[in-house]
């Protein structure tokens, strides 16, 4: 009685294992399959943490919605229909060894609805700098300055990461208060628009050299980072 029970567990486990696995393989084919179709736009970002992953990729996508608006659909007001379009984004979710693997995708009929009036564009805003400075950039510094779009950002934390010299990193809305950190600024079109340090003398502009504000770039979004000493 005792064997049959236990051969009858092991088969469960094998019919688990075996399901999860074709789940799996669906899931790749599904992504794959949407991947093909040029009718959607996607984001998809892997890390050890699914919600982590998700995030980024739908970071991702946003930014790939505004591109395709900016390229095909000029003069909408693209802020309305990107916020609008999020309600028909999907998720899906595989794995990659020990990391989560995030994909989230939608549709570009359920983006651009049939009738849309174009809507004046605002004037950009301009920063408006608090002083003069003329600082010496460290060699990481320099470096940082040379990241210019937001598909460059994870690759360089990713390298500090790699090398073991990254303390801690994050989006703008746990940006620390009191320690001092570094940011990249990006705008809608995934352009790098500034890289800043922010320390207890102020926020510095890395390329300018001369001291800014993070609200000087409205409508942005920024990734912070903190590095070892």
């Amino acid at each position: 009685m005792r064997k049959s029970v236990l051969l009858c567990v092991c088969m469960m486990s094998s019919v688990s294992n075996f399901a999860q696995r074709n789940e799996m393989v669906d899931t790749l084919n599904d992504i794959n399959t949407i991947k093909r179709d040029t009718s959607y736009v996607y984001g998809e970002a892997t890390m050890k943490d699914a919600v982590e992953a998700q995030s980024s990729a739908s970071t991702i996508l946003e930014l790939k919605i505004y591109e395709w608006l900016r390229n095909n659909n000029r003069g909408l007001n693209t802020d309305s229909l990107v916020i609008a379009s999020k309600d028909s984004w999907l998720t899906l979710i595989s794995k990659r060894g020990s990391y989560k693997r995030a994909f989230v995708y939608v549709s570009k009929h359920k983006i651009l609805p049939a009738a849309e009036k174009p809507v004046p564009v605002a004037d950009e805003f301009v920063p408006v700098m608090e002083g003069v400075l003329t600082p010496d950039l460290t060699a990481d510094e320099q470096q940082m300055t040379t990241v210019t779009s937001f598909y460059q950002i994870e690759p360089y934390i990713k390298g500090l990461q790699a090398e073991g010299r990254l303390r801690a990193y994050g989006k703008y809305n746990s940006l620390p208060v009191d320690d001092p950190c570094h940011l990249f600024i990006y705008n809608k079109d995934g352009e790098v628009v500034a890289v800043l340090r922010k320390d207890a003398e102020g926020t510095l502009n890395l390329r300018t050299r001369e001291a800014d504000l993070i609200g000087n770039y409205h409508n942005c979004g920024a990734i912070w980072f903190q590095t070892k000493d």
